[in-house]
């Protein structure tokens, strides 16, 4: 068994949440639309036959944020112990004639509630597992598809920290997928260091409070504003109104996160509510706007 067969049956294994995998899926078969239109438009022929195709190369890392000795003698430090960090547990990185891929998995550490760390650290490996294998069947794909043709492919998953202070710790996982245009999904894990908890929008306002009301209404202001701010629309017009925004409410789990000031900070995935060129829109709000609802 090759290792792209083998790929292949650990997809048809992989018990990753389904909203994470059809958002993959959905992304992948998108761009794998427009790569069909567009390449053979565009193909240039290469003379050489492609040697090693799928030549794989993944590296196993163990590499802290911090440096490892370093981190290692804090937690021996008395009252240290339950310093959370986010380690790089896996890098796969894959490049050959203009496919490329990088998914990094995170790991994190130090939570006070073990039982959470586990379930989110098996959650990004099943994430970085699904994340390859559609891109194993997609390169193989076009590489069958198009044998002799000039075929261009990249994949960037990776993370980023964006809130890190001795309250929150707020870990933004991201998915890039460039084939011909490029889509980009992000999920947002907001952690309560001090009880070990993972935030939910809805866990931050008083029970049974409107919330998505009044954020709502904030953020479609803003999109008036930077749209009539800017000579051409920022933001989707309803196809059916153009003097109505396309955008209406958001969903009582909408994408969000806690930044540093800690201010809620609403976002979106890029062609969401906006063109791809306004890339992933985020909304700060103000604490005015929802101060009466809060706990």
């Amino acid at each position: 068994m090759n290792n792209i067969d083998k790929l292949k049956k650990e997809y048809s294994e992989i018990k990753a949440p389904e909203t994470l995998r059809k958002n993959i899926e959905k992304i992948f078969e998108e761009d794998r639309k427009k790569q069909s239109k567009k390449q053979i438009k565009h193909f240039k022929p290469i003379k050489t036959a492609v040697a090693a195709c799928f030549a794989v190369t993944v590296t196993f890392c163990g590499v802290l944020n911090v440096n490892p000795a370093f981190a290692e003698s804090i937690s021996n430090i008395p009252g240290m112990s339950g310093v959370v960090r986010v380690l790089t547990f896996n890098r796969y990185t894959f490049n050959d004639n203009g496919i490329e891929a990088n998914v990094v998995t995170p790991q994190i550490e130090g939570l006070l509630n073990k039982d959470l760390e586990n379930k989110l650290n098996e959650e990004f490996k099943e994430n970085a597992n699904t994340i390859i294998a559609a891109f194993e069947a997609d390169a193989k794909k076009l590489r069958e598809d198009f044998p002799d043709e000039d075929v261009h492919m990249g994949v960037e998953s990776n993370y980023t920290i964006r809130t890190d202070n001795e309250d929150i710790l707020v870990l933004d996982t991201y998915i890039f997928n460039a084939v011909g245009s490029s889509s980009t999904i992000h999920n947002f894990y907001t952690i309560n260091k001090k009880t070990g908890e993972l935030i939910t929008l809805e866990s931050l306002f008083k029970e049974g409070a409107d919330y998505v009301t009044p954020i709502s209404n904030y953020i479609k202001e803003e999109m008036k504003r930077q749209n009539d701010e800017n000579e051409y629309d920022i933001y989707f017009n309803d196809f059916q109104d153009e003097t109505q925004l396309l955008f209406k409410e958001i969903s009582k789990d909408q994408k969000f996160f806690i930044n540093d000031d800690g201010n809620i900070v609403i976002c979106f995935d890029k062609y969401e509510i906006a063109p791809g060129a306004t890339g992933s829109p985020e909304f700060v709000i103000p604490n005015d706007v929802v101060k009466d609802i809060l706990k």
